[in-house]
């Protein structure tokens, strides 16, 4: 290699907080968002977006330890999360790095490759703003305070464009510059953006938000939030299901979407999530199958499956001992049907289907999260073969 050469670091991923959005965004890839990009998040005011950063941040916490870093920078003054109890740790402490306030997009440019270029090799690190709405440029500063001292005077203050100044910053030098230096670090860039009805009589889009086409060029992810049900607890609003759709993913799998469950004392309910993707309890549009019950493991009532129950449970030599010498199917499952402290686990794998409230339940008891998200990832892959083209390749050397 040539000495000149720069090295590119280590590509690392950052998990998302939802085991099937990382499957989502990671487009076969890897897992979660690729460290060194830029990742817009965008919906509107009740589509959960800073929660969503929020999870992004503790999830990344708990993996990376000590070599992970953050700054989340408040631009709107908005944070009122209670992260402590939600995950344990401030995610903007008082008075530290951590809580950073970027007034115009030349400050924010400052903040984040000051930030980006302080991460050691070994670490990695996110930036989040929040959001890029509340910022505005140093022009438009300029032209407000001009504005305000004619009017002060009586006198009227010439006509300018009151938002050329942010955008064409945005569009002609921090996303060109930004996008170059994220990629020589393990920096991840995390935009949030407010949506707002399209104006412009000429345009297909219904929604716009600020960034524009810059930020669709740049961006490696753009991920699109909508809240389409909430969720109650004895008729108080406890939680939301959220729709997130990838409308840009430079990766093999664009243009993906999935539902996840988030309840506002508790942050993203992963396993529900899991679990409403593998057993199919929702509807394409989001809402809960009433009454969807599932067997976790769905074992086939055998002679052989219930001997391997005996052994794994370690029973075996004592119902030989105390019943019969000889395994017979109807004895054994008496047996087991009586046995205080085998019954419940012998109906959750052979006889009974639990509701969408048990299986939670029973996944946490019993710590099959892993198993569970082996499961959904499975789900999802034999999805993705079978859409897959499955075609020759069109070149190849001879």
């Amino acid at each position: 290699m040539n000495g000149t050469e720069e090295t590119k670091p280590k590509q690392f991923y950052a998990p998302t907080g939802s085991f099937l959005l990382d499957l989502c965004v990671g487009g076969g890839v890897g897992y979660g968002y690729p460290y060194g990009k830029i990742i817009n998040i965008v919906g509107d005011k009740a589509a959960s977006k800073s929660f969503l950063l929020c999870e992004l941040i503790a999830a990344n916490y708990y993996r990376y330890g000590k070599n992970f870093k953050w700054v989340y920078d408040d631009c709107e003054s908005g944070f009122t999360f209670d992260t402590k109890n939600l995950y344990g740790f401030e995610i903007m402490p008082q008075d530290s790095a951590e809580r950073t306030k970027s007034s115009t997009v030349e400050e924010l440019y400052v903040n984040v490759r000051s930030f980006a270029e302080s991460l050691k090799p070994n670490e990695v690190g996110i930036y989040g703003v929040d959001s890029l709405d509340g910022l505005t440029s140093k022009e438009l500063d300029e032209l407000a305070d001009e504005h305000y001292k004619k009017a002060q005077e009586g006198k009227e203050a010439k006509q300018n464009s009151y938002r050329m100044g942010k955008a064409k910053y945005l569009s002609q030098e921090f996303f060109p510059q930004m996008a170059g230096i994220l990629e020589k670090t393990n920096c991840l860039l995390v935009i949030i953006s407010q949506v707002r009805e399209n104006v412009e009589p000429m345009s297909f889009e219904k929604y716009v938000r600020t960034g524009g086409k810059a930020m669709d060029f740049y961006a490696h992810t753009v991920l699109w939030l909508a809240m389409v049900n909430k969720v109650k607890a004895k008729g108080i609003v406890v939680g939301a299901t959220i729709k997130a759709k990838t409308t840009k993913s430079k990766t093999p799998r664009p243009f993906r979407e999935i539902y996840f469950d988030l309840k506002f004392d508790y942050g993203v309910d992963d396993i529900a999530t899991n679990l409403d993707y593998l057993f199919d309890f929702r509807t394409d549009k989001g809402e809960l199958v009433k009454g969807a019950e599932a067997s976790w493991d769905g074992k086939e009532l055998n002679l052989e499956n219930l001997k391997q129950f005996l052994i794994e449970n370690g029973v075996e030599e004592e119902y030989r001992k105390t019943v019969k010498p000889t395994l017979k199917k109807s004895e054994v499952v008496e047996w087991l049907s009586n046995n205080e402290k085998l019954k419940d686990k012998f109906n959750q794998q052979f006889m009974a289907k639990m509701g969408r409230n048990e299986l939670i339940s029973f996944i946490e008891s019993n710590h099959l999260e892993k198993e569970l998200q082996k499961r959904v990832e499975e789900k999802w892959e034999t999805i993705e073969k079978s859409v897959a083209t499955n075609r020759p390749r069109k070149y190849s050397l001879i």
